[in-house]
């Protein structure tokens, strides 16, 4: 038997963030995870990093067709195995400080086995017993599936096997599901040299986004020569060349011709193997841990950070869960206890960027606020750099002086949206009023110049 201050299972984001915070906090602990090569979690291996990597080389693709009307020549696709493998030399560069062995080099207990709890303090890997004051829960989560009769004929991925088993560019790639994954990948492939369709139950991509910045963004799609098949069911596969989809209004159905598909239809958190059970942690019915604002579970010195929370599926939010946990352990009187507000990018093209608080969550809670929308059509930036269908939303507080009014949330559709967001997200964390936007110079004609303009509009608004 083995003791620690905090025994961390999952190394992942959320795991290798808990790592950090016990060595911020003076802890003596140890990390688990399953697979060795796996280290890094999700994003190193299988989404954040493999996926931009990608979407970085299908730019090159789409500019370089966009310059045949000036008079460049293209012809011909991808070549997947130059493309997959440039992906996998960006993962390598990253894996170098995300890896066993570096874990290892700077004197960290890393164990590689399944962990299971015995009780509310033991947890057991490989027959060994490790007991800890405090333990963390970083599992992470995994892309939902569905049997779809015929699948078994298809080559078919999901963000954790794409990367690894396709071995060349499909002609038809369908993809199911209109969320970032499904969309992200979607346009990739489009780029690339395949003929992408996209199947969505929803009548909208990026169901969680604005109504208006989900439009743009479908647009654009078509324009690149995506199908967008809205609130259809893909009803099963034939002869590992076709999908058979189903229009969910009239239920008429369609065959369309697939090479292979990514199903990207959600993601389940992966602590099915822990016997939560024995440690005294409640699940509900849907077999998500129940935590409190603190992210405690009922086991109170046991934590879920990260995916296996089931809140914010993104590698940054388990870094505000870690920065959450980091400062109620150094101020034990002075807790925080929310982790609203987060903000997040959908890397296509044009980016969709959201930040702090959404529209449904200002109303919901009866918190008043004044809108204001922005197109960037008389954006110099945006007119050269031809993004003039962009689009900003902004809420900010309903103070009687305009001038004092403090920034909320949003959601811009721009390229780089993700970049120009970053100045009016840190204003809705340090208080930063819109009167200091007002007299700032910004070099011309940069990209964040919009966001003054915006602001000069709810200011020089009359009401």
């Amino acid at each position: 038997m083995k003791s620690f201050d905090a025994i961390i299972i999952g190394a992942g984001s959320a795991g290798l963030g808990c790592l950090g915070m016990a060595r911020d906090l003076g802890w003596s602990s140890v990390i688990i995870d399953k697979d060795e090569a796996n280290i890094g979690g999700d994003c190193l291996n299988f989404g954040c990093v493999p996926s931009k990597a990608l979407i970085h080389v299908a730019k090159h693709f789409y500019g370089a067709k966009q310059a045949q009307r000036f008079g460049l020549q293209t012809s011909g696709k991808a070549d997947w195995s130059a493309v997959i493998q440039y992906v996998h030399d960006k993962q390598a560069m990253i894996r170098a400080h995300e890896s066993a062995d570096y874990l290892r080099k700077n004197g960290e207990n890393l164990v590689i086995g399944t962990a299971e709890f015995k009780d509310a303090k033991t947890v057991v890997v490989n027959g060994e017993e490790y007991v800890g004051d405090k333990i963390f829960i970083c599992t992470g989560s995994h892309p939902r599936q569905i049997p779809f009769d015929g699948l078994d004929q298809m080559e078919s991925y999901t963000n954790e096997s794409l990367f690894y088993e396709m071995k060349t560019l499909p002609e038809n790639f369908v993809v199911i599901g209109g969320g970032p994954i499904g969309c992200e990948m979607a346009q990739v492939f489009q780029r690339l040299g395949s003929q992408v369709t996209i199947v969505d139950r929803g009548t909208k991509l990026l169901a969680k986004e604005r109504d208006e910045a989900s439009q743009i963004l479908m647009e654009r799609f078509e324009k690149e020569g995506i199908t967008l098949l809205m609130n259809h069911d893909v009803v099963k596969f034939e002869d590992g060349n076709s999908a058979i989809v189903k229009n969910r209004e009239t239920n008429e159905e369609i065959s369309i011709e697939a090479d292979a598909c990514l199903i990207a239809i959600g993601r389940g958190m992966n602590h099915s193997s822990l016997n939560v059970a024995a440690a005294g942690i409640e699940e509900t019915e849907r077999k998500k841990i129940v935590i409190n604002d603190y992210l405690q579970t009922t086991a109170k010195h046991i934590y879920v950070v990260g995916d296996a929370a089931g809140m914010y599926q993104f590698s940054h939010g388990a870094e505000k869960h870690v920065n959450l946990l980091r400062h109620n352990f150094k101020h034990l009187l002075d807790k925080k206890h929310t982790v609203k507000g987060l903000s997040w990018v959908t890397f296509t093209e044009p980016e969709i960027a959201t930040f702090g608080f959404t529209e449904s969550y200002l109303k919901e809670n009866n918190i008043s606020y004044w809108r204001q929308d922005q197109q960037f059509n008389q954006d110099d930036k945006a007119i050269t750099a031809e993004y003039d269908y962009g689009k900003i939303t902004l809420f900010v507080s309903n103070d009687r002086n305009k001038l004092k009014r403090k920034i909320l949330g949003g959601t811009i559709v721009s390229p780089n949206a993700g970049e120009i967001m970053q100045e009016l997200h840190l204003a809705t964390t340090a208080d930063i009023c819109l009167a200091d936007f007002m007299d700032k110079v910004y070099a011309y004609p940069t990209a964040s110049r919009i966001n003054q303009q915006t602001i000069k509009g709810i200011v020089n608004y009359e009401e």
